[in-house]
């Protein structure tokens, strides 16, 4: 077998972007790969679709259900034969020399995780610049605050919407990545728990690795793009899209995120209610509404019928707040 990587390519929360994010895979990447489609229930139409985007190369589609990602890939990575693994969300599209920079820095500076420099695409959260691309996660930190006597932790991301230019050189260290795209040895991957979680997996993962005392890095010369919820979606689409970001699932990731790890998030209602807001933007573009139209609709409906956050925990708590991982230093690179 000459591939030294497989590429997973996971539904995130639509089943309708996974034929441009193949299409990208295949037209930017020069590595030999082998191409791994989880299929939580595609149509026959786009498998179809997929089979022949991909003749000539190693890949395969895998059936496993209506489940939520996290569990279907802790079904299939049992299966991976490859040196390296490569999650990328489905609604992520890769940019030429993508897989290079990650593989070169794998092979010749030893790192075994890595995020890729992820920008996301105007959607959900319009802001007044109207970037076309801004950065979605480059930098991040967990932190913790404490609030009427009770430790909260929180999720940190540094240069969050940052325009590219505002971007350091690097590689650095970061506390975790999140799953729109990661690179990491199988090895690794095999000694995580990859828990039942549809929010806040990614920091449950960051905690296992930092516990195994390997660190995550950011290489901003492999560029991703989250679509995140740019392009209106289908009607299979609305479907998945209701059961990924369900309350019911929601809440019971948090539930499980504090029995595994003692915390409850500082900004747990706040997340709650942007999945709310996340199905209604969805629908909204559905029905053909404009973005800003969308992105105002999901706001106001938050403000009508869903929980206010508590006073106690409204705010911006970073200045107030420490580092969860106090062996890395506030620049993230090793002490």
């Amino acid at each position: 077998m000459s591939e030294t990587v497989t590429v997973v390519v996971v539904p995130r929360d639509r089943f309708s972007s996974v034929e441009a994010c193949a299409r990208s895979i295949i037209e930017n990447t020069s590595e030999p790969i082998r191409l791994a489609f989880l299929d939580l229930g595609y149509s026959r139409r786009t498998v179809q679709s997929l089979r022949e985007l991909c003749a000539g190369m190693p890949f395969e589609i895998v059936p496993c259900g209506r489940m939520i990602p996290m569990d279907a890939f802790r079904t299939y990575l049992a299966r991976i034969e490859t040196r390296y693994t490569c999650w990328v969300d489905n609604d992520t599209f890769v940019t030429p020399g993508w897989l290079t920079a990650m593989l070169h820095q794998a092979e010749t500076a030893g790192m075994r995780v890595i995020l890729p420099l992820t920008f996301e695409r105007e959607g959900l959260d319009i802001d007044r610049r109207r970037l076309p691309l801004r950065v979605h996660i480059s930098h991040s930190e967990l932190r913790k605050v404490t609030v009427n006597g009770q430790e909260y932790i929180f999720d940190y991301k540094p240069f969050r919407r940052a325009a590219k230019s505002d971007i350091p050189p690097g590689p650095w260290m970061v506390d975790f990545f999140e799953l729109h795209t990661f690179f990491a040895e199988t090895a690794v991957l095999r000694q995580i728990d990859f828990p039942s979680m549809v929010v806040r997996e990614h920091v449950d993962i960051g905690i296992q690795l930092h516990r195994l005392g390997i660190p995550i890095w950011c290489v901003p010369q492999a560029e991703v793009i989250f679509d995140n919820i740019h392009t209106r979606p289908t009607l299979e689409d609305l479907r998945f899209f209701a059961f990924r970001w369900s309350d019911r699932l929601v809440n019971a990731s948090h539930d499980l995120f504090a029995e595994r790890w003692g915390w409850r998030f500082y900004n747990e209602q706040f997340l709650k209610n942007w999945a709310y807001r996340r199905r209604v933007f969805s629908l909204a573009r559905f029905s053909h509404l404009p973005h800003k139209a969308a992105d105002l609709l999901s706001r106001v409906m938050v403000r009508l019928f869903r929980p206010a956050l508590p006073a106690a925990l409204r705010g911006d708590p970073t200045a107030v707040s420490e580092r969860v991982f106090t062996d890395l230093a506030a620049d993230g690179a090793a002490k």
